[in-house]
């Protein structure tokens, strides 16, 4: 199996992104819990298990097939994953085609991953389980509530016309919240409750010398730059 192969929605300027971001973080960093909300059939979780060191481990948390029976998501969100034929199995037969290993497994609503990630531990979240307001609302609070100082969220669908509920989410913790935008693509927004200007040197750096994308513009928010990725061209 091909890594394209895998069925989901991460975009190669949102692979680079992650790969750009764990590599500074394993080589600048002491070692810390890596958490993904939300796997679909793993694709981003094969992604951040590349960059995951030996004496790191990486939570996965998702309903898998109980989607269809949970009132922990929106029900158009259930109708869509349950005919997507998502499930555990199907996840592990992905994960496991290109790493040695499985994560750790949290079949359960992402509320509950608090449960299993000690406090200010993680460096690396990234969040695509619920996309309603009040869901994305407490997938960030637990996010803030993972990460150590200067760790990472990254979050999907921020701008997605049909999902404005993680737009609220996303900007009620930006104004109210004190999250600081990093960097973000036409996908994603990379994020931190810590200082943005380090990992956004980082970034810079490794755009450049990846050649086949790059800033390609920045955005003042709250007085702060935030580094917009894409393709050349």
């Amino acid at each position: 199996m091909k890594f394209e192969e895998v069925p989901g929605w991460f975009m190669p300027i949102d692979q680079a992104a992650f790969d750009w971001i764990l590599a500074h973080q394993a080589e600048t960093e002491p070692a810390g819990a890596l958490v993904e909300l939300g796997v679909y059939f793993g694709k981003s979780a094969i992604a951040i298990d590349s960059h995951r060191r030996a004496d790191e481990v990486l939570t996965v948390c998702d309903l898998f097939e109980d989607i269809a029976t949970s009132d922990a998501a929106a029900p158009g969100e259930a109708r869509f994953f349950a005919a997507q034929g998502q499930s555990q199995a199907e996840f592990e037969r992905h994960f496991l085609a290109f790493r040695r290993d499985l994560p750790r497994i949290v079949r359960a609503p992402s509320t509950q991953i608090t449960r299993h990630v000690a406090p200010a531990t993680a460096r690396f979240v990234h969040l695509d389980a619920g996309h309603t307001q009040d869901l994305v609302r407490a997938d960030l609070a637990s996010a803030r509530a993972m990460l150590r100082p200067g760790g990472v969220v990254a979050l999907e669908a921020y701008r997605k016309p049909s999902d404005l509920g993680i737009a609220a989410a996303l900007w009620e913790a930006i104004l109210n919240d004190g999250l600081r935008p990093i960097a973000n693509t036409d996908f994603k927004l990379y994020a931190t409750w810590g200082d943005p200007a380090p990992m956004q040197g980082a970034i810079r750096r490794r755009a450049a010398a990846a050649g086949w994308c790059h800033v390609a513009g920045t955005s003042q928010v709250g007085g702060t730059p935030v580094l917009y990725l894409s393709r050349k061209g």
